[in-house]
């Protein structure tokens, strides 16, 4: 039950972290009179759109300045003098999964636009998959397609997996 000090403030710093992140998407969406989103995924679809108006490039390019923010902070975790062998090691491993995650997002829409789908963006997390194709609606066929590259680019399960069709 007792934690050693250092770890503690590492998962606050993280937390912290995690925290501004998303207060900041928030606070973005209600400066642009815009309802306050229901989840993470929707406030990232909001913010995306407000952007150039092309929804996929700016979905893509804010979840690559997010990624870049949160490697900018385990770096800074790995690279500080004094930091703990533990904290090190979290923030490393912390990093390579990232690094797997963005892997599997560019071959998930890499492979959704092989099969024709006009654009797609995907984002991968812990446990859970959201995938957004270029669609005024899907087919049954078309849902188990993206499933089905969505399971196996990332090993999820179906219920882990969300798929949104944004009308083109």
């Amino acid at each position: 039950m007792f934690m050693r000090p250092w770890k503690n403030r590492t998962t606050v710093t993280l937390a912290a972290m995690v925290l501004l992140l998303g207060l900041g998407l928030v606070t973005r969406t209600l400066a642009a009179n815009q309802p306050e989103p229901a989840s993470a995924e929707a406030a990232s679809v909001l913010a995306a759109q407000e952007e150039t108006g092309d929804f996929f490039r700016d979905f893509r390019a804010q979840r690559e300045t997010a990624r870049a923010d949160e490697i900018a902070l385990l770096d800074e975790i790995v690279h500080r003098e004094g930091a703990p062998e533990e904290s090190v090691r979290e923030a490393d491993a912390r990093r390579i999964e990232l690094t797997r995650q963005t892997e599997q997002e560019r071959a998930i829409e890499t492979q959704l636009v092989a099969k024709g789908f006009e654009d797609a963006a995907a984002f991968v997390q812990e446990g859970t998959v959201t995938i957004v194709v270029k669609r005024d609606r899907l087919s049954d066929e078309d849902t188990a397609q993206i499933l089905e590259i969505a399971m196996r680019q990332t090993e999820q399960e179906a219920g882990n997996v969300k798929i949104i069709p944004v009308a083109g």
